[in-house]
């Protein structure tokens, strides 16, 4: 079988519609395979914020997720946290994507979405929290950079 090589980059900034809509730069709407029929998974993020999946990478991370214990409780609690609020969103003619309210709370977004590629996935984050992640205790020092920089041969 042969691997399907999309690649989602860059940052863009987008509205909210009143029904929840987010419209998908066409940048990234063009990077999404067509096997995945304009269709992403929806979920949450391990970070505060959304992810979207195209369908093919969601059954990687499935295939991943399937892996862990069912017996241990730490597991299971994982994978439901990840699974129970995933499910399809497929873009529309105008490239919109309905977001559920639940997933908008989590992610505190409430009319501005960064939207962000993250090379096989897209993140959607709240801008006024990714502002407060680049500059708070999680934000890479020029060590750490370099020192993982090095790890991929940069």
């Amino acid at each position: 079988m042969n691997k399907i090589y999309q690649s989602f980059t860059g940052e863009f900034f987008n509205s909210l519609d009143s029904k929840n809509r987010l419209n998908i730069p066409s940048k990234l709407r063009k990077a999404l395979d067509p096997v995945n029929y304009d269709t992403f998974v929806l979920t949450k993020g391990i970070d505060t914020c959304l992810i979207l999946y195209p369908l093919n990478e969601w059954k990687e991370v499935e295939e991943q997720l399937s892996k862990l214990s069912s017996i241990r409780s730490r597991d299971r609690n994982f994978v439901r946290s990840i699974t129970r609020h995933a499910m399809p969103v497929q873009y529309d003619k105008q490239g919109r994507i309905a977001i559920p309210s639940a997933l908008c709370q989590y992610a505190g977004i409430k009319k501005e979405v960064a939207i962000i590629g993250v090379i096989k996935k897209i993140e959607l984050w709240d801008p006024r929290r990714l502002d407060d992640l680049d500059k708070g205790p999680a934000q890479l020092d020029e060590k750490s950079f370099e020192e993982l920089a090095d790890e991929i041969n940069f």
